[in-house]
């Protein structure tokens, strides 16, 4: 027949001391922090807003714009003005031929323009306009980067709060497994160890939770650090899921190449390179330059053969013979870069390719496994329930219902972790197709 069940037994005691011990730890956490219903694009969206790793890639640009600033600034005219005043110890000369004066005053105003150098400034300038794109494309790289780690602390903050679904229900399972142990201790139908291994793995079961508990509060304060929201308390709402994709490898692959920043980077980079190429080749030319000279003087006395103002110009042209071969050593090194990056753009696109195959099997592995762990969780859920019954009546031991339960929380866990893991799957290969970030966010 059924028994009567009514809580007993001395294992209460640790219980209550072990949640005594989770609600110490959740006393630590703000007690007047401000509640916030937090979706993923909210949280990606202040990641990009406040992240540092962001601002830093911002300021990347500003420095090449400046950079692209000096580079301009080396074809524009320099004009420059001198002022100076000189007092000497004596006047020398007689009355009528005066050589050095008591004092003298002069000022100058010098103007060089460059007019030609073998293109080195204009390549330069070029070079220094690609870095900029370049730089641009470290923003996006890094706002994609942030916006994955971001996803993937708040999918953290989802499962970790499944974990604590999944544990208290562990929970309440093991304290109904020690008050039918208790019930069958008192009509003689066990033995006082069934009672004592209830009460283990019912404390177990707690300490299991307050783990649980405890991983959400750290997985909680990832996502609080990683969105700048400090002292919020944040509740996370389940986002849609993706769609599953359709396009061929291949296809992915083209589509990363148009749209991931890192690649672009290569592309820009290897330009750039080929800039570098023609400022090297400049040192091999003939430079020329206009310079202008208005010049004031006085003296007092003035000398005899004193030229009070005066004005010239020059054209100067420069031709450089022998420099020790640098010139060759520096077209040597710009072509070894030049051959450098576009390895390095060759390396990125055959690694693009390998991940995006990596990550379409990723999906499909997780997809099977996650119909597994579905047909997992439905018969550990019945088999659950019929040695549960089996116990109750005596029909079932302790060890088989432990084993049940067991077998219950990995099917449930496995399940909750493959959903999620599915998730992160696809997010991954939008990561990889430069695709994370899409239309007016970008």
């Amino acid at each position: 027949m059924a028994l009567s069940v009514k809580p007993a037994g001395p294992g209460r005691l640790y219980a209550a001391l072990l949640t005594a011990v989770f609600f110490f730890l959740v006393s630590l956490a703000p007690a007047n922090a401000e509640e916030r219903t937090l979706t993923l694009d909210e949280a990606r969206r202040l990641a990009i807003e406040n992240h540092e790793r962001v601002a830093i890639a911002g300021e990347g640009v500003a420095q090449a714009r400046a950079d692209l600033r000096k580079a301009t600034s080396r074809i524009l005219p320099n004009v420059t003005a001198e002022g100076s005043y000189t007092r000497y110890t004596e006047e020398k000369g007689t009355d009528s031929f005066i050589i050095q004066p008591r004092e003298s005053t002069s000022a100058e105003l010098r103007l060089t323009q460059p007019l030609y150098s073998g293109g080195r400034e204009w390549a330069t300038r070029r070079q220094a306009r690609l870095q900029i794109q370049s730089r641009v494309e470290g923003v996006e790289g890094a706002s994609e980067d942030i916006v994955r780690e971001t996803s993937y602390h708040y999918y953290g903050v989802l499962k970790a709060e499944k974990d604590v679904e999944i544990k208290s229900a562990a929970l309440r399972r093991a304290e109904e497994r020690l008050e039918v142990a208790e019930a069958r201790l008192r009509v003689g139908d066990v033995t006082r160890s069934a009672v004592l291994r209830a009460e283990a793995e019912r404390a177990g079961a707690e300490a299991e939770l307050i783990r649980s508990r405890n991983g959400l509060l750290n997985a909680t304060a990832l996502l609080r650090r990683v969105t700048g929201l400090e002292g919020v308390s944040l509740k996370v709402v389940e986002p849609p899921r993706l769609p599953a994709e359709e396009r061929s490898a291949s296809a992915l692959v083209e589509t990363a190449l148009g749209e991931r920043a890192d690649y672009s980077q290569r592309l820009l980079e290897e330009r750039a390179a080929g800039e570098g190429i023609t400022i090297a080749r400049a040192g091999f030319k003939p430079s020329l330059r206009l310079e202008g000279l208005l010049l004031w003087r006085e003296q007092e006395p003035a000398t005899t053969f004193f030229q009070e103002d005066s004005a010239s110009a020059t054209l100067r042209l420069t031709y450089p013979l022998f420099e020790g071969f640098l010139r060759k050593a520096e077209l040597s090194e710009a072509r070894s870069r030049l051959r450098e990056a576009e390895l390095r753009r060759l390396g990125l696109r055959r690694d693009i390719e390998v991940q995006i195959t990596e990550a379409l099997n990723n999906i499909k592995a997780i997809e099977a496994l996650t119909e597994s762990f579905r047909r997992q969780l439905a018969f550990a859920e019945e088999d659950y329930k019929m040695v549960f019954e089996q116990f109750r009546f005596g029909v079932a031991t302790t060890l088989d219902v432990i084993d049940s339960e067991n077998t219950l929380v990995t099917a449930q866990s496995s399940l909750a972790n493959a959903v999620y893991d599915l998730e992160l799957a696809k997010m991954d290969l939008k990561y990889l197709t430069g695709t994370l970030i899409e239309g007016a966010a970008r």
